[in-house]
């Protein structure tokens, strides 16, 4: 009976720390403090001033008059700003791919990262030049030399893909992005060939970055597939070459990197 008793009030004296919760002290202080002697002259009179403040404060408190609607219609307006950006750019249906062949895309696109992922670990020499120079590709901290590469070649090299690291991949994709964001689809000197360079370096560079992905490359990315729409809505026939081109970079964008919805 009485261990029984001792147990009970053991129990009663671990609910009633545990009840303290947050207010519970880590180091306790004997005493009251002192305020009239000024600032705290060491550690033990500043806890005992935090202490009795402690005690002071109500167990609840309430905050009164908070316009809640001030953070809903933040997060909403975010919301709705993105979904008018994707009705306003939703392509006429003989542009839309149907939802099998971009489940499908998506399925190839995450396996050719996983591919690329596998050659980067199994590269035992990385091609990025250094004190020497003898690389055939930039410097990895060269980001004007990179971006030269970027503008003068159409196809990327699956040695440049290789040769660069994550910062350098994540600088090209946003300034890949960015370009397709700012290119002009409608203008007189759109370029065909110009416009699959920029596709070609997105797809790739989206084959390589590391995940998760930086804010700023989030948004690069959401820029481009903003740019990317503009463009399919450019086109005036389903038989146009670039449509293909357009819903794969959607498809990486939207369907694998959740920056865009259809």
């Amino acid at each position: 009976m009485e261990r029984d008793q001792t147990a009970d009030d053991e129990s009663e004296s671990s609910e009633s720390v545990d009840d303290e919760g947050l207010r519970r002290q880590v180091l306790e202080v004997d005493g009251e403090p002192d305020y009239a002697s000024g600032p705290p002259m060491d550690g033990f009179e500043y806890l005992r001033r935090v202490a009795y403040e402690a005690r002071q404060s109500p167990d609840i408190m309430r905050a009164e008059n908070l316009d809640a609607s001030v953070f809903s219609t933040q997060s909403a307006g975010v919301y709705a700003a993105k979904v008018d950006e994707e009705t306003e750019l939703a392509p006429p249906d003989w542009a839309k791919p149907n939802r099998e062949w971009t489940r499908r895309t998506v399925g190839d696109f995450s396996d050719l990262r996983i591919h690329v992922s596998r050659m980067l670990a199994s590269t035992s020499t990385r091609n990025c030049s250094g004190a020497s120079g003898t690389s055939a590709y930039p410097r990895c901290g060269d980001r004007r030399a990179w971006e030269k590469l970027c503008a003068e070649i159409v196809e990327p090299p699956i040695g440049a893909v290789l040769a660069m690291d994550a910062v350098t991949c994540a600088h090209l994709l946003r300034h890949v992005s960015h370009a397709l964001c700012r290119y002009d689809y409608d203008g007189d000197n759109a370029d065909f060939e110009e416009i699959i360079r920029l596709l070609r370096w997105f797809h790739a560079l989206c084959a390589r970055v590391d995940l998760p992905l930086d804010p700023d490359t989030e948004a690069g990315i959401r820029s481009a597939m903003k740019g990317v729409a503009r463009g399919r809505l450019s086109v005036v026939s389903g038989e146009d070459a670039l449509v293909a081109h357009f819903n794969l970079a959607i498809a990486i964008g939207g369907g694998y990197f959740k920056q865009w919805r259809e």
